[in-house]
């Protein structure tokens, strides 16, 4: 039982480390360390708030169910349309921003135009999105404890290269410009399920490992980006290890590299296999065709973005999380808590819930019409 939370944790750990870590250093350093290290708080203690209100939701079950399942039940049928359009923008905005970010690394490196590396990367994850998926929790647990392993060792070796100085400029104007890509960097609600039918425990354990994985990600998201700005300052690039390049060590730099490319990689496959499953279940379209579904607005939409100047990669995250990601794990997760919390338990009951609306309404009304 003990390994099995222990999985779990690493599971849900492993689904929110992803890309979204490569770009959140960029945003939270635009207001400097103390606006990025604000905003960052309250992000973070909305996630976990709304992440502890799905686990509860999901104990109310009667039998296993996903997330599309679970709010379509409380709220009904367009509440569950919503959430599926919610998922699947959030989904394609990270399959956009995912190559770019692999493009970029490779301009930096290689030289090489950054459409064409975005192009191969969708070579090499369309391949992936061919062979048959395994079910082995283990094996996904292993590869969060590398990247967790990879990231700490490269924060260490950069410490050395802080300089103070980089933590005093502050811009209190750009504080809620990171909200779209912290949301994004939490968005993990959608296994909460898996993992809570995995370890099959109360839930006062199920939410403690809940806890254990989220605040294990928030503690590395956090000192990444200590570590970046302060070896970087003002400087810190929208994907954050290309930046460290210049002032750590060559095998620093390599590792961090290695690090961007592995959550980059499982990130993709991870949320590949899921559109995949997602369009055979719901809506009966075979493999390839659901591959193709993928892959061909992705890379369209990859080869118009890398002709632009801007941080493309950063600014799809932010719309991905805050537009896509904020309706499924903030909006209506807090719909439902709001309708059910005068009978059922949940922290902070109808004043949390309407807090989460108001934070996460504010991130959709901010990209929509202010970015």
């Amino acid at each position: 039982m003990k390994n099995q939370n222990l999985i779990g944790s690493l599971l849900f750990a492993g689904t929110l480390v992803g890309a979204g870590i490569l770009g959140l250093p960029y945003a939270l350093s635009q207001s400097g360390f103390i606006g990025g290290t604000v905003i960052f708080v309250v992000g973070t203690f909305f996630a976990w708030l709304t992440s502890i209100y799905v686990g509860r939701l999901v104990y109310m079950q009667d039998q296993e169910a996903s997330l599309y399942s679970i709010f379509r039940s409380h709220l009904g049928a367009q509440i569950g349309y919503l959430t599926l359009a919610g998922i699947l923008f959030s989904s394609y905005g990270a399959m956009i921003a995912y190559p770019l970010a692999i493009g970029t690394t490779f301009q930096s490196l290689f030289n090489i135009p950054m459409w064409l590396g975005a192009s191969l990367f969708l070579a090499v994850l369309s391949f992936l999105l061919t062979r048959t998926p395994g079910n082995s929790n283990m094996f996904n647990a292993v590869i969060t404890t590398v990247l967790v392993i990879l990231l700490v060792w490269v924060m260490y070796k950069s410490i050395p290269a802080i300089e103070t100085n980089n933590y005093l400029f502050f811009k209190p104007g750009e504080i809620f410009g990171a909200s779209g890509i912290i949301i994004f960097a939490f968005a993990g609600h959608i296994v909460i399920p898996t993992v809570l039918y995995y370890v099959k425990t109360s839930i006062k354990q199920g939410m403690r490992v809940l806890q254990i994985g989220f605040f294990l990600v928030a503690a590395l998201y956090f000192f990444f980006f200590t570590i970046s700005i302060g070896v970087m300052g003002k400087a810190v690039t929208p994907v954050a290890t290309i930046g460290l390049s210049g002032h750590v060590s060559g095998t620093v730099a390599l590792v961090g590299q290695m690090f961007a490319g592995l959550a980059i990689l499982t990130s993709a496959y991870g949320i590949g296999i899921s559109l995949k499953l997602t369009f055979q279940d719901l809506f009966k379209i075979k493999s390839i065709p659901s591959i193709l579904l993928i892959i061909i607005p992705v890379l369209l939409f990859d080869i118009y973005l890398s002709s632009m100047e801007g941080d493309a990669f950063t600014e799809v995250l932010n719309y991905a999380g805050g537009i896509g990601s904020a309706l499924y794990i903030g909006i209506i997760p807090a719909l439902i808590v709001k309708k059910l919390a005068r009978t059922h338990y949940f922290p902070l009951g109808q004043n949390g819930a309407t807090l989460c609306l108001v934070f996460y309404g504010l991130a959709i009304f901010y990209t929509l019409f202010i970015r």
